[in-house]
């Protein structure tokens, strides 16, 4: 039997957590829904996992999706199951890396029809990993799942950029064996990001410069007339 422990969740969310209607990753708006993939991938009290994204999504079939992206990864599986929620949602689906999408991330959001990516974020594939114990068998069986998922992810990097298999499972392993990291230019250059957005920052409207002619104009008045007074 599984057991949730949850011991550094703030007390103001497991309070909120009580209801019914709870929801800390995804909220509704006019222009449709907005899916927070924050944190790590396949958590269920976050509501990023797999089974919680294509819930929210089968709720909402007839609704456009945004999906903001700022993950390292998680669960490889949840995140290949988000990429095939996201792109079998019958309404246009929009993916944005605020800051960085790695691993189970970097699947995930590239379910969209339209990918989006911050010019300061970061995008990050690697081959699967796992650990083992047991006997020959059971070491043997996590390299088997390694290996199916590892050609899982190729064929889905590779559809979605267009390049061959080979070229995305040498990126996949990487020069050192922790896969590429891309800037937001290379990954667009890779075709794993659509659109790049631009680096802004608002400016506020500083307030205008205080008028203080008429003032130092009073204040001469005033001294003059006190200075008047003692002679």
């Amino acid at each position: 039997m599984r057991t949730k422990i949850d011991i550094f969740t703030p007390k103001s969310i497991k309070n909120s957590g009580k209801s019914s209607d709870f929801t800390v990753f995804w909220a509704e708006s006019d222009s449709g829904i907005e899916i927070l993939l924050h944190g790590m991938v396949g958590d269920e009290y976050t509501q990023t996992d797999a089974g919680s994204v294509s819930r929210i999504l089968s709720a909402n079939k007839t609704k456009p999706v945004t999906m903001r992206v700022n993950s390292f990864g998680g669960l490889a599986f949840d995140g290949l199951a988000i990429f095939n929620a996201l792109a079998e949602h019958p309404a246009h689906t929009t993916g944005i890396i605020e800051s960085v999408a790695a691993s189970a991330a970097s699947l995930a959001v590239i379910g969209a029809d339209v990918v989006k990516m911050q010019a300061n974020a970061v995008y990050h594939i690697h081959e699967g990993m796992a650990g083992g114990f047991g006997h020959i068998a059971d070491l043997r069986d996590v390299i088997d799942w390694l290996e199916k998922f590892n050609a899982a992810a190729v064929d889905t990097y590779a559809a979605k950029t267009g390049k061959s298999v080979d070229v995305i499972s040498a990126a996949l392993l990487g020069a050192n064996g922790d896969g590429t990291k891309y800037t937001a230019q290379e990954a667009l250059d890779m075709g794993f990001v659509d659109e790049i957005i631009p680096i802004t920052k608002t400016t506020k409207a500083k307030p205008a410069a205080k008028n203080d002619t008429l003032e130092r104009k009073l204040t001469a008045r005033i001294l003059a007339a006190k200075l008047d007074c003692l002679k």
